[in-house]
């Protein structure tokens, strides 16, 4: 009896971690999964590439499995009127961002845009697109944000740091000031903090997401990265505030089993599933992998728990997080190689929490593959180069597992 009581204390403990962020930041509890502009785009966007994105999130099955946000990133202001109010780019977006939203929102989906905490955006020095200077919010802020939040109608706002560190403002003072507003104007919308490192703790209370690195690249080297710099966050993840990885590179030059490794990681490590590509020109491959209903449903697993790296034997790696609850006998494993060449990596279930005694049974997310039930102390996978062989796992939970401390 006193061992059922510890274990229902420790959950409560774990339970009570979780729901604290529940009450204290509003917007999505899961992940946020969408589209965004920059990666494929950066400033050269207009309201036909965005409108035809918006189709093809629908007309692929994108949205039919959870892709809901179309965001607009850096590139489509076009200065401000006499009375400081913003506009958008009147040859890049004759329309103007309300009608565009509107479009977005007919559709079934939900709009983000973009902001600096300074006074210049980062496209404005980094793409030389000079109509970003003076678009930022610094000195703005209450006024931009009823525009785009309530006039405009936006869902999401990613604000990035570049006009902010150019200025050399303090970021929890200035992003909590934004975040405040933010709340104030519309407690519903999501806000990402985009400064490009783990902002420290504080974020949590602040925003639904944070950038933990600088702006990714279609590389399998800066995939590992990420994922290294991430690695240590989890216990700042959870229901309502999530570390983000960037936006995803899938199909953008990788091979086919980096982009499988790069979305599956995303998908463990709880990061937003953004697409970063063109989805009106996506091959089958593509599709197929942003699409896998199974990985989608361990990023949006309301537990929202970080997956930790477990076994760390140099290019080969294991990485497991529980589904549901602390104590469900679920979770999910991801065996990750780092290699260019194939191997094998092995784990044993005692240690990701799975009382292997009892039995337990296995499923392959990308080969979709069931296993019969087992007691086996030890499996063994092989991986491709630069691949994962992801599984979920349903067993008896051992008490006082890995999973039940922060």
């Amino acid at each position: 009896m006193k061992k059922q009581l510890l274990v229902w204390a420790v959950l409560l403990m774990v339970s009570g971690i979780y729901g604290q962020s529940e009450k204290s930041i509003q917007g999505h509890q899961t992940p946020m999964m969408g589209w965004a502009s920059w990666n494929h785009f950066r400033v050269h966007i207009n309201e036909q590439i965005i409108r035809a994105q918006t189709d093809a999130m629908v007309a692929t099955g994108m949205k039919a499995v959870g892709y809901t946000y179309i965001n607009i990133d850096d590139g489509f202001f076009g200065g401000r009127d006499a009375a400081g109010n913003i506009k958008s780019h009147p040859l890049r977006f004759p329309g103007g961002m309300g009608a565009l939203v509107a479009y977005i929102h007919s559709k079934g989906l939900k709009a983000g845009t973009y902001s600096d905490a300074g006074i210049n955006t980062c496209g404005s020095y980094w793409d030389k697109d000079s109509i970003g200077i003076g678009m930022g919010l610094y000195g703005h802020e209450r006024q931009d944000l009823e525009q785009m939040l309530n006039k405009w109608r936006f869902d999401f706002i990613k604000v990035d740091w570049c006009g902010g560190e150019w200025l050399g403002l303090d970021e929890q003072t200035r992003y909590t000031e934004i975040g405040r507003l933010i709340k104030a104007i519309k407690p519903q919308a999501v806000y990402n903090v985009c400064r490009w490192k783990f902002p420290g703790k504080w974020v949590a209370n602040v925003a639904n997401s944070w950038r933990v690195s600088g702006d990714i690249r279609e590389q399998f080297a800066a995939i590992a990265k990420i994922i290294d710099l991430n690695a240590d966050l989890w216990p700042w993840c959870g229901p309502g505030h999530v570390n983000d990885m960037d936006m995803l590179q899938v199909g953008r030059g990788m091979s086919f089993e980096e982009d499988k490794a790069h979305f599956s990681m995303w998908c463990m490590l709880n990061s937003p599933l953004l697409a970063g590509n063109d989805l009106t020109k996506m091959s089958k491959e593509t599709l197929g992998i942003l699409t896998n209903k199974e990985l989608i449903a361990i990023n949006q697993d309301p537990l929202v728990y970080q997956a930790r790296r477990l076994r760390d034997d140099g290019d080969q790696e294991v990485w497991a997080r529980p589904l549901k609850h602390t104590m469900s006998g679920e979770i999910a494993v991801a065996l990750f190689n780092r290699a260019e060449q194939k191997a094998r990596i092995k784990f044993h279930p005692d240690s990701l929490s799975i009382d292997a005694k009892k039995g337990y049974t296995m499923r392959d997310l990308w080969n979709k593959k069931s296993y019969a039930r087992t007691t086996d102390k030890e499996q063994s996978f092989e991986v491709p180069g630069h691949g994962v062989v992801v599984l979920r796992i349903k067993g008896t939970s051992l008490p006082y597992n890995v999973f039940q401390y922060k």
